[in-house]
């Protein structure tokens, strides 16, 4: 029998090898899980309004996962030609071609019901497909699609972005320790944070922030570390300041 110790240390490790598509999968499968047990027993309980209420808060984070993948998927799909042009590897490990799912083909004239049915139809000839009495079947089987497409076309050490220039660029190398957050983290926090900025929403020039600053005692753990855009950032620091 494994020791708390051992655990913890089995828990840590498996953490710290997570990928970022790693994390969205185990998201979206603890939320699933969550929709058909916890709220089960609540409503059973005759706890309705915790149960509605947690089912539309993961309901909300199997969306947010999908529009995630999708924002990653979209980068890929639109640039196949240089992927293709520089004969990546990824791509022929894929097995098939990448399909255009909803996103892509949203304009095409199609009413809504058409192009869900049509995605559905598409993926499941490939192995695809999701059902839920609950949720848009759509939807799922893009998230099983873009999960097992993405695990194979994105690197397993890929993170969004790197650190802010400001760490990068800090002359003494304790104060870059103390700033430093670990990859594990950053995967955590991007993925809980939804790809953006959680001040104003933007999913442009983000950052890494502490939002107990260092220097005042605060933590490179994911519960201190959030996504802010450069411009909130910045009016975040001059307020502290």
């Amino acid at each position: 029998m494994e020791t708390p110790q051992i655990e913890r240390e089995e828990k840590a490790k498996n953490e710290s090898s997570m990928t970022l598509i790693d994390k969205y999968e185990e998201d979206y499968k603890s939320s699933l899980a969550s929709m058909e047990v916890d709220v089960k027993l609540l409503i059973e309980n005759g706890q309705e309004m915790k149960g509605l209420l947690l089912f539309s808060e993961k309901l909300l984070k199997i969306i947010e996962i999908h529009e995630s993948l999708n924002d990653l998927y979209a980068i890929i799909f639109n640039r196949l030609d240089v992927l293709e042009h520089y004969n990546s590897e990824r791509v022929r490990q894929l097995g098939y071609e990448p399909e255009a799912i909803y996103e892509q083909i949203k304009d095409w004239g199609l009413d809504v019901v058409s192009i869900d049915d049509y995605v559905v139809d598409k993926l499941s000839k490939i192995g695809f497909r999701r059902e839920h009495w609950g949720i848009n079947a759509r939807i799922l089987t893009e998230i099983e699609y873009l999960i097992e497409t993405l695990r194979i076309l994105i690197e397993p050490e890929f993170i969004p972005f790197e650190e802010v220039g400001e760490v990068q660029g800090l002359e003494n190398e304790q104060e870059r320790q103390d700033r430093y957050v670990p990859s594990s983290v950053k995967v955590a926090v991007w993925t809980r944070d939804g790809g953006k900025c959680t001040e104003c929403g933007t999913k442009e020039k983000l950052e890494y922030d502490h939002i107990i600053p260092v220097s005042k005692g605060g933590s490179n753990t994911q519960r201190n570390i959030q996504l802010l855009c450069e411009r909130c950032n910045r009016k975040k620091s001059a307020n502290i300041e």
